[in-house]
């Protein structure tokens, strides 16, 4: 990413829209129950607020090299976790 608030305006973005999908597909699909959907949009504010909360505090601000690992790692890790959110949505 190019700098922390594009990474942080990404996280929002996805996690708003998997939201809205979730609420989408409990409208449509009637036998889906409430509680699942509730835990999954819990799961999904509790990882974007993680996330963006990790961005915030990258370690060795003198060593720019460890600071782009670290947000390498960091978007390495958030795409693991949205990927396995997106199977969970698709399961319901």
């Amino acid at each position: 990413m190019a700098s922390r608030r594009k990474l942080k305006k990404t996280i929002q973005f996805v996690c708003t829209e998997l939201i809205t999908d979730v609420y989408f597909r409990l409208l449509i699909n009637k036998n889906i129950e409430e509680k699942t959907v509730e835990a999954l949009v819990v799961k999904i504010v509790n990882t974007s607020r993680e996330f963006t909360l990790r961005s915030n505090r990258p370690g060795g601000k003198q060593n720019p090299a460890s600071v782009k690992s670290y947000y390498r790692n960091l978007y390495k890790a958030w795409n693991e976790k949205i990927a396995e959110i997106i199977k969970e949505t698709e399961s319901i």
